[in-house]
């Protein structure tokens, strides 16, 4: 059975802030925020900004330095504070596109968008209602899903962290043209497994049990710089911009339709307490 109960506390670890359901209460919580789907980017940004978490991504990603254990970028969710964001869940999400992955292991060679996709084997998907958000669905594909791509659609890229990481990455491996800034905007991959390792984790309240976080994009190619090292994609945004430029640049760009999350053990891909080399391939 599918827990929407572990996806807010996944959604509070990934975009720092305190999230919850209307499903759960009768009314808004004093302080509190709607949280739509096709803003989730937007918060997402604007909560890693002021997260301790991102900031040592940044700090890992700028000296290529080493963290001590499997879990170097692990949220407390006990310890967010702030205001709650409520999302309705029938706005929020799309049950009939929820995908166990655990269990998958491809055979196969998958394309969106005219490019190589890595679906999120090992990973539980809980699918982000996006359908007729955006003016249109072609950005999609469709419903009918093959190996091949359909005319219109976008790639997949998975989130790995926000502005600031980006200029971290970037400005060592791209040069930037006149007058440009480093880097400045939003740094995803199409390869899971890198993302996967400066993905967000977080014990569950519920449940007991440590997960990862990611989330799953289409990102519009048309907007998509790709980077010397070829695992990394940039969304520019232009500094000294407005935060409804930002915001109306964001949904343009890239589309966030899938929360993934992954259950992790001490143990599991790394022995206890290791050093883990955090280094840029």
């Amino acid at each position: 059975m599918v827990d929407h109960d572990l996806a807010l506390e996944a959604l509070s670890a990934l975009c720092n802030t305190r999230v919850t359901s209307s499903q759960k209460h009768s009314g808004l919580l004093p302080n509190s925020v709607q949280l739509y789907s096709n803003k989730l980017i937007r918060q997402l940004l604007d909560g890693e900004a002021s997260c301790p978490v991102a900031g040592r991504i940044l700090h890992h990603i700028h000296t290529g330095g080493q963290a001590r254990g499997p879990f170097p970028f692990d949220v407390d969710v006990n310890k967010i504070t702030g205001k709650f964001h409520i999302i309705n869940e029938h706005e929020f999400f799309d049950p009939k596109y929820h995908y166990d992955f655990t269990k998958v292991k491809d055979t196969q060679t998958y394309y969106r968008g005219g490019e190589k996709y890595e679906r999120p084997c090992g990973w539980q998907r809980f699918a982000i209602k996006v359908l007729d958000k955006y003016g249109g669905n072609t950005w999609l594909g469709n419903t009918n899903r093959s190996t091949q791509s359909v005319s219109g659609e976008w790639p997949v890229s998975y989130h790995g962290t926000s502005l600031q990481g980006a200029e971290g990455i970037i400005e060592r491996h791209y040069k930037p043209g006149p007058g440009e800034v480093y880097g400045r905007g939003i740094y995803s991959t199409p390869d899971l497994s890198e993302a996967s390792v400066y993905a967000k984790s977080f014990t569950s309240k519920k449940t007991g049990k440590r997960y990862k976080v990611i989330l799953q994009n289409r990102i519009n190619p048309e907007y998509r710089v790709q980077c010397s090292r070829p695992k990394y994609w940039l969304v520019r945004v232009p500094k000294e911009v407005s935060s409804s430029v930002v915001e109306e640049l964001v949904e343009r760009a890239i589309r966030p339709y899938g929360l993934l999350l992954k259950e992790v053990r001490w143990g599991t891909g790394h022995k206890k307490n290791p050093k883990f080399n955090l280094f840029l391939p």
